[in-house]
């Protein structure tokens, strides 16, 4: 009742420190929290919380990872996964702060039960993810690494590439991720084309998903996984596609049948994909691994040093503004 009360009056966490007695422990498990030039950790212990971090700890099964944060009041999650076992382990929990946007990996239902809040750090990824798209796009319009690999050697073969300019990018899903996606691809000429649970107010043709696939150059998936987008990219949709078109997964890995898409590359049903997410990670034996037409890359669409640090400030300065009283509810999940 008393937390209850200091929350409702806006008291910062020194003053609920200084009547309790206590800290309040907030534990890190986000991989790559703390390093050079990001204070995200100064900024908890500054306002009044006790920091333990243990983001580069390893375990081995999950009741190690559930008993590292058994005492936690607030925890600071990556990718890491939060199951119904590990959230029941944590009898103090009071808070998830999510350092991201995704939270699939998080039982967010348990969380309800528990009556925990859970907190995201939304608008922090655009840029970064459409940074990367824009890098895959390059990679399969310009065929720098092929290129690079004639030089190196001693190949003077100057390919006609396809270019991106006047192709067509159909992004599916058009949140914070799909419009900075569209923003760069306008600006390198391209035609853009989107599909999402309702139609925007921007410049950009709407389509329905099939019309959208048949037409588009590169497809773009950049929404989030539940129970109507898990699958939607399956054979029938990959046999829509063009023959030329590739294929980009920044969402979710269960957003596309890993094994219908590995089938449509090989028998040349599309050109080739791009893919950052996956089933099971880390990847060590993914169906897609071994050809040529499919990149791969480990998770890292939203990994740049100046993402990171807005990602994980954000995700502290939920920390304080939830206990203070002062959260823009626009970061609350639940």
């Amino acid at each position: 009742m008393l937390f209850l009360m200091l929350k409702w009056y806006g008291f910062k966490y020194t003053l609920i420190k200084d009547l309790l007695g206590d800290y309040m422990k907030v534990v890190l498990s986000a991989r790559n929290f703390c390093f050079e030039g990001c204070r995200a950790k100064e900024l908890l212990e500054e306002n009044g919380f006790e920091v333990v971090d243990i983001s580069n700890r390893k375990f081995d099964n999950e009741n190690e990872y559930a008993a590292a944060l058994c005492d936690a009041d607030i925890i600071i999650n990556g990718f890491e996964k939060m199951s119904t076992a590990v959230i029941e382990n944590c009898k103090k929990l009071k808070l998830i702060s999510i350092r991201g946007v995704g939270y699939d990996y998080i039982d967010v239902e348990a969380c309800k039960r528990k009556n925990i809040a859970v907190l995201r750090t939304v608008g922090t990824v655009g840029e970064a993810v459409s940074e990367q798209v824009i890098a895959y796009i390059m990679h399969f319009a310009r065929q720098i690494e092929t290129l690079n690999s004639c030089m190196q050697q001693d190949s003077w073969n100057r390919i006609m590439t396809e270019g991106a300019y006047g192709k067509t990018i159909g992004i599916i899903g058009f949140g914070e991720i799909g419009s900075a996606v569209a923003r760069k691809a306008n600006a390198l000429g391209m035609k853009i084309v989107y599909n999402c649970k309702s139609k925007k107010d921007n410049p950009y043709e709407f389509m329905e998903l099939s019309e959208l696939l048949k037409i588009s150059d590169y497809v773009v998936l950049a929404l989030p996984l539940n129970s109507e987008t898990e699958g939607i990219i399956d054979e029938k949709a990959l046999s829509l596609m063009k023959q030329n078109a590739v294929l980009i997964n920044v969402a979710r890995a269960k957003i596309v049948d890993e094994k219908a898409l590995r089938n449509a590359v090989d028998n040349g049903v599309i050109k080739g994909a791009a893919v950052d997410v996956f089933e099971s990670e880390p990847c060590t034996n993914s169906v897609l691994k071994g050809s040529e037409s499919i990149l791969l890359t480990p998770h890292t669409a939203p990994f740049t040093k100046s993402n990171f640090n807005m990602m994980n400030t954000l995700a502290s300065e939920n920390v304080i503004n939830f206990f203070s009283g002062n959260l823009d509810e626009k970061y609350r999940l639940i």
